[in-house]
């Protein structure tokens, strides 16, 4: 494998001052031991914080639309209530906060990985999430998991607060729960099962599909996973805050998924059935058909759209050997890359390719952390708003995925041609991504990447060499950054 492409393909390339390392898969292997720390060098708001933002945000909201009849007025009230909450600001500022690690930051290959797993973990563009909760909740809970083991971060990730309120586990209540008998006998009617977050938990998390589940396997693991919500909430006080374990909600008895039976555990009531998720998630981990799912993915997102078995094969050897610790699952994908790579293809996404571009380029890109200051009281500026804007121009906000499967991961998604024009767009403006043409000429740009980041940079010198000599070089940036060979590794 080539050098520059390889750090091409698994991170962002190369910085304008960054050394190129002399053993490129030791230097990709290193980053993934240890978590990096943010760099963000402003406020970092907690997860339990923006929940209380967000309960504020909520209750504020509903009181305005049950007291306000006049719509302008109304109108009036939620603009206030926006700014004071943040409502359209936090997600910008989660954003600006993701690029700036992955642009200025020293284990970009690190920051691959996370992109990935918060795809894979994906939170649907609902509920008014991205807006306060999915970007702290894989800042404080995923990053973490990711020296870990995967079942853990399955599990972890399935209890996350956004996860079950995404997936309406919270409104679960097993059929025959004490819950449910309760109101039986008052003569109430019954609260239904809802089998979002088992389905899920199931098709795109752990096994696949091609584990051959049925929707009897699927309706048992939404069993199992009743009891699993939002407790301690208080009339009046909007939604709770925390996840906890209700025995009170969770269906009796044995559950059976994919042949393996699952018992209630305990005699307490209160914690009966606790224990069957936890037990559920390790089966369906160590399963050959979670392996091959996960590995497939891996392989697709660094390699090709379609790794052949001998990639994923790769990456199934290094989990079974290490009992699935992440840290040697991915060791392997870099491998896999390394050994592959150079005969395969790799169309980026569109956040990555905005990324790489920034970080090879040596753009400020987002931009200076003071303009994400905010004093919830103004209207947000250009550059607040512009990150967002432009990764939705791209049609890629990573935080707002319009299906719980995530983004695509193929060329044939992103390969349009009017995905390919807003590429072209973006770039016919550099300022917008903190390229300035009076710092650099564009010409001078583009020649000090392509020497910087490709291990045959003749063809793209010689189409800057002609643009150049036919004083064409203002379509410089275009012609490197929206390539072929900028556009795939």
């Amino acid at each position: 494998m080539k050098t520059k492409a390889f750090i091409r393909r698994v991170g962002f390339g190369l910085k304008p001052d960054e050394l190129v390392p002399s053993n490129p898969l030791d230097w990709a292997k290193d980053q993934m031991t240890v978590v990096p720390k943010l760099i963000w060098p402003g406020k970092l708001y907690t997860e339990a914080e923006m929940l209380d933002i967000r309960v504020d945000f909520g209750l504020a909201e509903e009181k305005i639309q049950k007291s306000e009849k006049d719509p302008s007025k109304a109108k009036v009230k939620k603009r206030k209530l926006y700014r004071r909450t943040g409502r359209k600001f936090f997600e910008r500022y989660e954003l600006a906060i993701r690029h700036h690690q992955a642009v200025h930051g020293n284990q970009p290959v690190f920051e691959r990985f996370w992109h990935f797993w918060g795809n894979h973990f994906a939170i649907v563009d609902k509920n008014k999430l991205p807006e306060f909760n999915t970007g702290p909740m894989q800042r404080e809970q995923l990053r973490p998991l990711m020296t870990g083991r995967f079942t853990d971060m399955v599990y972890d990730m399935t209890l996350t607060w956004p996860m079950m309120k995404n997936l309406d586990n919270f409104k679960s209540r097993g059929p025959n729960s004490d819950y449910n008998v309760g109101r039986r006998k008052r003569n109430k009617p019954e609260k239904g099962l809802n089998e979002n977050h088992g389905r899920e938990l199931l098709e795109l998390h752990t096994v696949s599909p091609d584990a051959g589940y049925t929707q009897e396997d699927v309706i048992n693991a939404a069993y199992i996973m009743t009891g699993w919500g939002m407790v301690g909430w208080k009339k009046g006080q909007g939604e709770a805050k925390k996840i906890g374990y209700q025995g009170s909600l969770h269906e009796p008895g044995t559950h059976e998924v994919l042949g393996k039976q699952y018992q209630s555990s305990g005699v307490d009531k209160k914690t009966k059935g606790k224990k069957q998720l936890r037990q559920l998630i390790e089966d369906l981990c160590a399963s050959e058909d979670c392996r091959n799912f996960i590995a497939f993915k891996l392989c697709r997102h660094f390699i090709c759209d379609n790794p052949s078995k001998e990639m994923i094969k790769t990456v199934t050897d290094a989990w079974l050997k290490s009992k699935g610790i992440l840290i040697d699952i991915h060791k392997a994908v870099l491998e896999a890359a390394w050994k592959y790579g150079e005969t395969e293809e790799k169309f980026l996404s569109p956040e990555t390719w905005l990324i790489q571009i920034a970080r090879m380029t040596g753009a400020d890109w987002p931009g200076d952390p003071k303009i994400f200051e905010y004093d919830f009281k103004s209207k947000l500026n250009y550059k607040q708003k512009k990150i967002k804007w432009i990764l939705a121009e791209l049609g890629h906000l990573p935080y707002r995925a319009k299906q719980p499967n995530g983004f695509p991961d193929t060329e044939a998604e992103w390969l349009s041609q009017e995905y390919l024009v807003r590429r072209i767009a973006l770039v016919n403006n550099p300022t917008q991504i903190g390229l300035y043409k009076n710092s650099l000429p564009e010409i001078d740009i583009s020649k000090k990447m392509v020497n910087k980041n490709f291990d045959d940079p003749k063809e793209l010198l010689e189409v800057l060499e002609k643009l150049e000599i036919n004083n064409e070089s203002s379509n410089s940036l275009i012609a490197t950054l929206c390539s072929r060979k900028v556009l795939k590794v």
